[in-house]
């Protein structure tokens, strides 16, 4: 089977696991909730209320006024969206701001906090600013009674006592201080405490910026045509007093916008008025020239509307023009035909003449001519083209063809000099009808403008805000628990993936074939050394463990002779000593005949272990100083003999090395069926590297969240390329709980015996016995309530 490679951070979701690491995250979780429920409280005190007030205005462009005039007023708003825009700019937030006491703020401080007092200032200031430093710079003031005070600036005072009502010069401004209420400013500083009072001069150019940001304007209905204005502000009465402002002045622009409209069109209407006055004035002597030329009574036009009477003039002349162009066109044609046309059809062009006022004329004319024709023909039935009499009736239809031609002339140039009269007196009347509908217009205007009241309509009002909107102690306390819980979860998923420590057995199999003989709870009580412990409790789940280690050890070596079994480590702490130790115990109890000894020489723990001194023990030894018999010390437990490390020597790698180290342990087999060696862990030095090598039951401890995965290439090095093929892990340290299903005990291992794995993370673990009444998890209590 091949091994998978050891990843840096977790690939796979362990529900095991991660319930571990949120049990060991568990009181930094709670801490964080708890910072931060006090970081909201601590947010809720000191964070400034925010008051929010709402108006509710309609917009309408049409006016009774202009609709009984059937006025169309060119300036009406016609959209939302550009009320929306005009609210917003500058210029009507400025004229709107002006309206309002915004240039000078007056402050009180509190214990925490500072509140503006709008409106409510028990004292008056009066500014008129030199240089524009001052601005937004707050000047404390300190009140010593009720006419004399003094002030500091930049938390520096000015070193002189001034009287109230009295303009002072204070370097950037001259200001006037007025105090209307001196008991509320004296109960104010013996309450809290001196210079608790503070004003600031506002720079204009800033105050329309820092409202327009707190200031939302929104549509509510485009049906209704109504928008709904909202202002924001840590005081009441200013949200409410800048919203009904706005509402009002959106009122009165409307009806300024209007009556100014009105008023650019009566000054255009008075300067057209002078130049067609002066023009209607030279030519009024022609106009009266023209109502005796056609006996057009004066009196009775007078009485007659001006406008009506150019009108129908205009229409009547223009009848005239359109009869003269028939007539015109009528006369040309035939002035055409006689001249281009020696054979005048005389019929054809007496129907031509038919509904012109040259009708008889012109058709005596040609009847003439047509009487000569016939009598010409007639003659022509006799006579010769060249006889005297023919001659003389030619020259009679040539003299009658002149004179029709120079009538029909005559005729055309009279008519076109009188379309071109007519037009001219057409002209004359529609400048002085344009003049007269200018002077009713004008009329019209000063009427709309006298009259014109605003459509826009406030529906509702701002009143002071009772509630703060913000900070909401709902949401912020809701929005600080989220952000907690979701840096709880983001600090366990980062534990999770980053959690490199071997925590099970799988974890060790999923990454070697050295196979685990062994998995050893945690004992329940807190050791501070390792201790022999299989004696105290044999019938135990923790000793049980250590049988089963001693029996799978029997799976690995046949040999009856005496055996040799180091125990070592990758780093201290993971428990190779106290494995020692009680794996020795278990091995006495049965009967054989166990020494354990201590090879780490740097660092020895045995004789701690079990309380003795270390004067003397395998480093004497080998230096020659004692003999083997001198060291071996007897334990509680029969069967069952120790030697120390002794005094740690300066050269500990040469002595654990040398071939003396050999013959104490051909010594020591002749006389005990097992000799256990405490080496020193070989992750990090090589001293008991041979031993471990040659032993017969070489045992790797490893500690459960302890132990790094990486540990295992270290096993792996050493069963692949030091070839120490009999190598066999010891997981210690197991956190674990006892699920009845159906499997034995909670812990287990495999290799080719075992007790089924059924371990679990969890605080109670370690040593029971079958007497103790085994404590089941929550989630086993609502499962298997049924099995009881």
């Amino acid at each position: 089977m091949p091994l998978r490679r050891i990843p840096i951070i977790n690939e796979h979701f362990d529900p095991q696991l991660f319930i571990h690491i949120v049990k060991r995250c568990f009181w930094i979780i709670v801490l964080i909730i708890g910072l931060s429920l006090l970081g909201a409280m601590i947010y809720l005190r000191y964070t400034p209320p925010i008051y929010e007030s709402k108006a509710i205005i309609q917009i309408k462009t049409e006016n009774p006024t202009t609709q009984i005039l059937e006025i169309k007023t060119p300036s009406q708003i016609n959209e939302l969206a550009q009320v929306l825009e005009l609210i917003k700019s500058r210029e009507f937030l400025k004229r709107t701001f002006d309206k309002l006491p915004l240039l000078i703020s007056y402050y009180c401080k509190g214990t925490f906090l500072s509140e503006e007092m709008y409106r409510a200032s028990p004292y008056t200031i009066e500014a008129k600013v030199n240089n524009p430093d001052i601005y937004d710079v707050p000047i404390i003031i300190n009140f010593i009674n009720n006419n004399t005070y003094e002030l500091f600036i930049d938390e520096r005072q000015i070193n002189k006592k001034f009287r109230a009502n009295e303009w002072i010069n204070i370097g950037n401004a001259e200001i006037l201080l007025t105090v209307n209420n001196f008991e509320s400013i004296k109960l104010q500083q013996n309450e809290l405490k001196k210079n608790s009072y503070y004003f600031v001069i506002r720079n204009p150019s800033n105050i329309i910026s820092e409202n327009s940001q707190k200031l939302n304007i929104q549509i509510t209905n485009p049906t209704a045509q109504t928008i709904q204005i909202m202002f924001q502000d840590n005081n009441a009465l200013k949200t409410s007093e800048i919203v009904n402002t706005i509402a009002k002045e959106i009122i009165i622009y409307d009806v300024e916008k209007k009556n100014e409209s009105a008023a650019k069109i009566i000054e255009f209407i008075d300067k057209h008025l002078v130049s067609v006055q002066k023009d209607l004035g030279d030519m009024e002597d022609k106009i009266h020239e023209f109502h005796i030329h056609y006996n057009i009574n004066e009196d009775k036009m007078n009485e007659i509307a001006p406008v009506q009477l150019f009108t129908a003039k205009i229409n009547e002349f223009e009848d005239e023009i359109m009869d003269m162009d028939f007539e015109l066109v009528t006369l040309q044609n035939l002035y055409k035909q006689i001249n281009e046309n020696k054979n005048i059809n005389i019929y054809e062009l007496i129907a031509l003449l038919s509904g012109t006022k040259y009708e008889g004329i012109i058709a005596s004319i040609l009847n003439s001519l047509n009487q000569l024709l016939n009598t010409r023909e007639s003659l022509l039935n006799d006579l010769t083209s060249d006889s005297h009499q023919i001659k003389v009736i030619d020259k009679q239809i040539e003299n009658q063809k002149k004179i029709l031609i120079e009538f029909l002339s005559t005729s055309i140039t009279r008519l076109l000099a009188k379309k071109q009269e007519y037009e001219t007196r057409i002209k004359e009347y529609i400048n002085e009808g344009f003049y007269n509908q200018l002077i009713e217009k004008k009329a019209s205007y000063m009427i709309s403008q006298a009259g014109y009241v605003s459509k826009n309509e406030i529906f509702e009002l701002a009143n002071i805000p009772k509630f703060i909107v913000a900070p909401s102690k709902k949401k912020t306390l809701s929005l600080f628990f989220v952000t907690s819980i979701i840096i709880g979860i983001i600090i366990v998923l980062i534990r999770y993936l980053l959690y490199n420590q071997i925590t099970t057995v799988t974890d060790i199999r999923k990454y070697t074939e050295v196979p685990v003989i062994g998995a050893i709870p945690r004992y329940k009580s807190k050791l501070n050394l390792s201790q022999l412990l299989v004696h105290q409790k044999p019938n135990s789940l923790f000793s049980e463990s250590f049988r089963s280690i001693r029996s799978n050890l029997q799976f690995f070596s046949r040999n009856e002779s005496s055996k040799v079994i180091t125990v070592s480590s990758t780093v201290p702490g993971e428990g190779k000593t106290f494995v020692a130790i009680n794996l020795a115990g278990i091995l006495a109890i049965t009967g054989k005949k166990v020494i354990i000894f201590d090879l780490d020489l740097r660092k020895p723990r045995i004789h701690l272990s079990f309380k003795t001194e270390n004067s003397k023990g395998i480093s004497t030894i080998l230096i020659g100083k004692n003999k083997i018999e001198e060291v071996i010390k007897n334990t509680d437990v029969e069967n069952l003999d120790f030697i120390t490390a002794g005094p740690v020597p300066p050269n500990p790698s040469e002595l654990a090395t040398s071939a003396d180290m050999k013959k104490i342990i051909n010594s020591l087999k002749t006389k005990y069926d097992y000799i256990i060696i405490d080496t020193p862990p070989i992750g990090i030095i090589n001293d008991g590297m041979n031993y471990f090598k040659e032993a017969d039951y070489p045992l790797y401890v490893l500690s459960a969240n302890l132990s790094k995965r990486n540990f295992i290439h270290n096993i792996n090095h050493l069963s692949e390329e030091k070839k120490i093929t009999n190598i066999t892990i010891i997981l210690n340290n197991i956190e674990m709980r006892t699920f009845k299903f159906g499997y034995g005990y909670g812990y287990g291992y495999g290799y080719g015996y075992g007790y089924g794995y059924g371990y679990a993370y969890g605080k109670s673990y370690g040593y029971y016995d079958e007497n103790i009444q085994l404590k089941k998890p929550f989630l086993q209590k609502i499962l298997f309530w049924k099995n009881k």
